[in-house]
């Protein structure tokens, strides 16, 4: 099956036909919605693949996803959200081709606050609850093992719920990797 993408108004062959020919290099990513990739591409799936036997791709890759000696790794891109090099722009400094960053979740931008500034609890699980004296917070008292603050002073909040994870929206497809 060919593979053709949309060049303004022409369709342009890409590769992904039986001999695996096709315009993209060797080592090009590509995302495919099959559960199996096209001809002469790969599972982006961090196999172990042999150096000589895929010695184009080898030339490419390196061991910069793993391996050694007569064997190297594909990146394993499953479940992964891709992000461009930045390549001097300042945008993720510090960063190589082929590293890779976990989850992370940006401090807000935005101040935090509470639009009712009257009392709040404050959770106590036991143990020994300092005073709360002197935090601005006014009447403060241990009733019940945790605390109220009487007035607009110092306290936090905690969020509750959400997911194990920070995502944009999306949409899964197979990455796939040109070998031939």
């Amino acid at each position: 099956m060919a593979i053709k993408i949309r060049d303004g108004g022409a369709w342009v062959d890409v590769g992904g036909g039986g001999s695996g020919s096709g315009s993209g290099p060797i080592g090009s990513i590509i995302y495919y919605p099959s559960s199996s990739p096209p001809d002469g591409y790969l599972k982006a799936n961090g196999a172990s693949l042999d150096t000589l036997i895929y010695s184009d791709l080898f030339s490419i890759f390196g061991y910069t996803f793993g391996g050694s000696g007569s064997s190297f790794n594909l990146p394993d891109l499953r479940g992964e959200f891709l992000r461009g090099w930045d390549d001097s722009r300042g945008v993720d400094s510090g960063r190589t081709i082929g590293s890779s960053q976990s989850d992370s979740t940006a401090l807000p931008n935005n101040p935090f606050g509470t639009s009712n500034p009257g009392n709040h609890s404050h959770g106590y699980n036991g143990g020994s609850l300092k005073s709360l004296q002197g935090d601005n917070a006014g009447n403060d008292d241990y009733a019940g093992g945790g605390g109220t603050t009487g007035g607009a002073g110092s306290h936090t909040h905690t969020i509750n719920g959400g997911d194990p994870e920070t995502r944009p929206r999306n949409v899964a497809l197979l990455v796939c990797i040109k070998y031939q």
